[in-house]
Formats: structure tokens, C-alpha cells, sequence
């Protein structure tokens, strides 16, 4: 019995030492450097509030290319523009076949180090 005990401890410790989280996210804020400027995340939902997978988005600024992503299983994605380029400058769309775009909503303050943009699709 006291075997059986201690290979589930171990087991247990290796399903929880994994940093990668099943429909989760991988992002690691510990990686980001002042280079990169501030962080730009936020989800996409349908319509009725649930999450699209693989949807892509596009933050697009006047004086560098546009930074192309997609989301998680989560709706989640999230980025980095280079430092030099203002969060007022920086436009966030999004999109899916089968979709359009409703809205995309910033919620972040100006000047805040993390620029929090939701955007919502309907399905066609």
C-alpha cells in the first residue's frame, strides 16, 4: 500500500510540474523585455460571449508592419508592437471564415504598460 502511495505522489508532482496547461495559455510574462513595448492582449468572442478558437488578429500600427496572431482555445491572444510605436497608434481587428467583426473594444487606461482590446464576431 505504501508503494501505491508513493506512486501516485510522483505521479501527481509530474502532472503538475508541467508549465503547458491543456487549453490554457503558454505565455510566459517573465520573458518580456522593456524592448518590446507594451504587451497587447485581450480575447475574441461570438456574439453570446463564448470564446473563438484560431481567430486572427491583426495589430496594426502607422509606421511598422502589422503583427498577425491567432487565438487559443481560450479566445486569448496576446503580443508585443516594438517600443517605439504609441498604443494610440495601434489598431486591433480581428477575424474568422464565417465570421464578421462587430466591435473591438479597448479597455485600457492610456499609458498603462498592458493594452487590454476585446473584440466580438457574429457568426454569418
Amino acid at each position: 500500500m505504501a508503494a501505491l502511495i508513493r506512486i501516485f505522489a510522483v505521479a501527481a508532482a509530474a502532472a503538475f510540474a508541467s508549465p503547458a496547461w491543456s487549453g490554457g495559455d503558454d505565455y510566459d510574462a517573465a520573458s518580456d523585455t522593456e524592448n518590446k513595448g507594451p504587451a497587447y492582449f485581450g480575447f475574441v468572442r461570438d456574439h453570446r460571449g463564448s470564446p473563438v478558437a484560431e481567430a486572427r488578429v491583426v495589430l496594426k500600427s502607422k509606421s511598422q508592419e502589422p503583427v498577425v496572431l491567432k487565438t487559443n482555445v481560450l479566445g486569448l491572444y496576446r503580443s508585443h508592437i516594438h517600443k517605439d510605436v504609441r498604443p494610440e497608434d495601434v489598431e486591433v481587428s480581428c477575424d474568422k471564415p464565417g465570421y464578421k467583426q462587430m466591435q473591438a473594444f479597448r479597455r485600457t487606461p492610456p499609458g498603462a504598460a498592458m493594452i487590454e482590446t476585446d473584440c466580438t464576431l457574429q457568426r454569418l
